[in-house]
């Protein structure tokens, strides 16, 4: 009973790590671009720049999360890289101009990229034999979390407090899930001399069975389908991170208040937190494949409806408003492929010895599309009139491209 107990505080800790790496750091911080641009008087293009600084510390801390790794150990690399977000956010709460701004993008990127997705699933690998991808969709529901409680809890402190002191405040916050994740977080299960959750079940010959039934002969990745799969990951990066980042500005351009886009970022939330746990228990009954067929095509349809709803939301009236809700729950339901899906398509294509170096690669790949594209919406408001429904048409094609290239990547497998 300790061991299946055990296994799911581990859970709740990877949960926690995704909560502020994606949660705060990356998802959240998007309600604190209105207000960055509007009090200091920063262009499209300079707002944009600041997640695009966040994404090339993700994109440089992933070319070194292996070694990073090896050398200190999950718990205490996980515990030093919340550390980052922490000072990151207390430089926020001291900057007053654009440099200052964007060094404090520098330096929380590191938590984005060093407290991302491969910690998390490495953590889960371990520590799970069954339910593997729904423990790997709980953790990486603490971005949806984060999208949920975030906007609302500061946009209600920034009507009593200035903006330096909600940074601060979130500093403190971040403080105490660092030494939480410490104190809870074990690098494998034999430290507390346990197994696996749930591997010794159904008893050893029949786990074998399983296993030997769930990979037939699966060996290395053919070089020619590791190329497909990573420019995937490339292109559902390319419109992902960018794409969450800059919901509040495209319905903040298209005539919306800030406390509407803080609204609308909290039901991507809710959605993501609905769709990454739905996409974990479709994933474990009908496999990765046909789960990655049905939240790709949400996540295109949620794209193509967000460009829809700019549109709408700059003529007008009441249906607009309804539009944008609706399309921001379609597209936070597609984000979950487009977060958890390194993990789950490293998990099918790979072989397991080879799991966590595919992992690494996709998360690079995805992080690097994440980058190209991080400043491109910011470029193309200054470019359309400050409107940022071209960006999210280019996010369709984008999302439309990478789907079919991983069915492709599946077939071929």
């Amino acid at each position: 009973m300790r061991k299946q107990h055990y296994a799911w505080v581990i859970c709740f800790a990877g949960a926690l790590l995704i909560f502020i790496s994606m949660g705060v750091v990356s998802n959240g911080f998007a309600i604190f671009l209105p207000y960055l641009r509007e009090e200091f008087g920063l262009t499209n293009a300079q707002t944009s720049t600041l997640v695009t600084v966040r994404l090339i510390m993700n994109f440089i801390s992933l070319i070194f999360i292996g070694i990073y790794y090896d050398r200190l150990n999950i718990r205490l690399g996980t515990t030093i890289s919340v550390g980052f977000a922490v000072v990151g956010f207390f430089m926020y709460s001291f900057a007053r101009s654009y440099p200052m701004f964007l060094a404090a993008a520098a330096v929380a990127g590191l938590t984005y990229g060093l407290g991302s997705m491969v910690p998390a699933s490495i953590l889960m690998n371990r520590w799970f034999y069954r339910h593997k991808a729904l423990a790997i969709s709980i953790c990486s529901a603490g971005s949806g979390v984060g999208s949920i409680l975030i906007p609302p809890v500061i946009t209600g402190l920034l009507s009593v407090m200035t903006l330096s002191q909600v940074f601060r405040l979130i500093a403190f916050f971040m403080l105490i899930c660092m030494v939480v994740l410490f104190l809870i977080i074990r690098n494998d299960p034999r430290e507390m001399d346990l197994g696996r959750y749930g591997e010794y079940h159904e008893g050893l010959s029949e786990a074998a069975a399983n296993l030997q039934k769930a990979q037939p002969g699966k060996g290395e990745m053919p070089a020619t389908i590791m190329l497909i799969a990573c420019f995937s990951c490339l292109l559902m990066g390319a419109q992902g991170n960018p794409g969450m980042s800059h919901i509040p500005v495209l319905y903040n351009s298209a005539g919306f208040t800030t406390v509407f886009c803080a609204t609308l970022l909290s039901i991507i939330g809710i959605a993501l937190t609905v769709g990454k746990i739905a996409l974990g228990e479709l994933t474990d009954k009908v496999g990765s494949y046909r789960a990655t067929i049905v939240f790709c095509a949400l996540l295109a349809l949620g794209n193509l409806l967000c460009s829809l709803g700019g549109v709408a939301g700059s003529m007008g009236g009441s249906g607009g408003a309804i539009l944008a809700i609706v399309s921001v729950f379609v597209l936070g339901l597609g984000y979950s492929i487009s977060t958890i899906g390194p993990s789950l398509w490293a998990g099918h294509l790979a072989s397991e010895m080879s799991y966590a170096k595919v992992l690494r690669s996709f998360q690079l790949y995805y992080a690097f599309g994440a980058l190209v594209t991080g400043t491109v919406p910011g470029i193309l408001a200054d470019l359309f009139g400050g409107s940022y429904v071209p960006a999210f048409v280019l996010f369709t094609a984008l999302s439309l491209a990478a789907s079919a290239l991983m069915i492709v990547a599946y077939r071929k497998r």
